[in-house]
């Protein structure tokens, strides 16, 4: 934005078109110093031009030219590269055949590739998510990813929606009490990306299409290598692996409270740990859930039940159907 000087001396120097530094002083109000501040700020937005070098005086240019002498260079530069960043894909796409056939050749198995890079990951992921045209699938384990990683997918994932894409989620039900996953969810399920929740997911797995499969590797806790898998058939098989997990989740928020019709598959799992006499730590553990998810889920069971100790609620539960 133009500073409130540089406005009102454009404003003068379009009606008085005869204008000196000493009348628009005058007329503005404003010091030599100050109108100089504003005509170094309007001669770089190319809103005053010089009509001849070494002449004292200014000519007030219209926005629309101005913005074309502003703009032209840039849209060049972007012209250009573009350019080239088409040619580095096109070269890049050249070579994979050679790549492949030259793995073949020396005993490795060319449909799967390891990549240790974390930084190499990530662009593949960004290239494979720009090409993208019928459907992303993530299956992603842990209790969620940080704020940082939600907020840079968001808008990715709310343009593939707006493309067309297919974009579906299964989590572990450890993020129904993770702020930037309920957040992410808030954003972008309006949109038409699915959520879904299981006890345990084992797996992270991105899908993308039926072209490319990244499969987390996990030989460690913090193994942050992942396998890259083109084969279409293995792709197939995560694919149907993830529609098989797919179908028995529970949908993201099925069990706010008020649902009062049936216990989803936590539930029912944390239920029979109680009435087993499992403590709510080695319960938590089990379902790969936190203590205090887990003791949220006891709380609302035992005032459905109207129960007063979890011993009471085994019994109630018992005669609700709900074990």
């Amino acid at each position: 934005m133009l500073s409130g000087t540089a406005f009102e001396l454009y404003e003068h120097a379009v009606a008085n078109p005869e204008w000196t530094k000493e009348s628009a002083s005058t007329a503005l109000g404003y010091t030599i110093r100050d109108l100089n501040a504003a005509i170094a700020e309007l001669v770089t937005r190319k809103l005053l031009q010089q009509p001849a070098p070494h002449v004292e005086a200014y000519i007030a240019i219209p926005p629309d030219v101005a913005l074309s002498q502003l703009v032209d260079a840039d849209e060049r530069l972007l012209i250009d590269l573009r350019a080239k960043i088409s040619a580095h894909r096109s070269d890049m796409a050249t070579l994979v055949p050679s790549y492949l056939a030259a793995r073949k050749n020396v005993g490795l198995d060319s449909t799967v590739e390891v990549l240790e890079d974390p930084g190499v990951i990530r662009k593949l992921l960004i290239d494979y998510g720009r090409d993208v045209s019928e459907q992303v699938l993530i299956s992603q384990p842990g209790t969620g990813s940080t704020a940082e990683v939600h907020e840079e997918s968001i808008q990715k994932d709310l343009e593939l929606l707006d493309r067309g894409v297919v974009r579906k989620n299964l989590y572990s039900n450890s993020t129904l009490d993770h702020v930037p996953t309920r957040k992410a969810v808030a954003a972008t399920a309006p949109a038409g990306l699915e959520y879904r929740t299981l006890p345990y997911v084992p797996l992270k797995v991105l899908i993308f299409d039926r072209n490319l499969a990244l499969v987390a590797r996990q030989l460690y806790p913090d193994d942050r290598g992942a396998l890259v898998v083109r084969d279409p058939k293995l792709i197939h098989v995560f694919t149907h692996l993830f529609n098989v997990a797919w179908e028995l989740a529970t949908p993201y928020n099925a069990d706010e409270a008020g649902n009062t019709a049936q216990l989803n598959s936590v539930q029912q799992s944390i239920l029979r740990g109680m009435a087993a006499g499992h403590s709510d730590e080695v319960i938590a553990r089990r379902l790969d859930i936190s203590v205090r998810t887990c003791r949220r889920h006891i709380a609302w069971m035992l005032e459905q039940l109207g129960a007063e100790s979890r011993f009471q609620a085994a019994l109630k539960a018992k005669d609700a159907g709900w074990l």
